[in-house]
């Protein structure tokens, strides 16, 4: 991870507005997550998850692309404004695909632990994951 300007709160909270799983959420909550939120970078060719193995963060996609891959087979590809692990998160499990950096990315990281927390507190944010649970199980992935 290179040190390059960091995102303010602010900015963090506007960004997360225009993501699907965060766009219902209130303003204060927004806010707490955002706190929560480390930024991240990987350069090209990076894994970010290996299928089968442990995953311990969530990661939204500020800029870059990742290619989300199984059995070596690429699946689909994450770009700007898109979560990556928030299934595998829901149940604490291990990581269905493998994720690389197609290109440098720059992300937002927020814990699986907070993650199930903030599920835990907020109804809203359950009702927008099963959105996109169920746009994945539509689409395949």
């Amino acid at each position: 991870m290179t040190e390059q300007q960091r995102l303010s709160t602010v900015e963090k909270i506007l960004f997360l507005k225009s993501v699907g799983i965060f766009a219902h959420a209130a303003i204060e909550e927004l806010g707490r997550i955002a706190t929560l939120m480390q930024e991240v970078r990987f350069e090209t060719g990076e894994t970010i998850y290996r299928e089968g193995n442990p995953i311990d963060a969530i990661y939204v996609i500020l800029r870059g692309r990742l290619a989300v891959q199984s059995g070596g087979r690429v699946v689909r590809e994450a770009g700007e404004h898109q979560v990556v692990g928030a299934l595998s998160a829901l149940d604490l499990g291990l990581a269905l695909r493998t994720v690389t950096a197609l290109e440098p990315v720059h992300a937002l990281t927020l814990n699986v632990q907070d993650f199930q927390d903030l599920l835990a507190s907020d109804f809203a944010l359950v009702k927008a994951v099963f959105r996109v649970v169920a746009q994945h199980i539509r689409t395949g992935f």
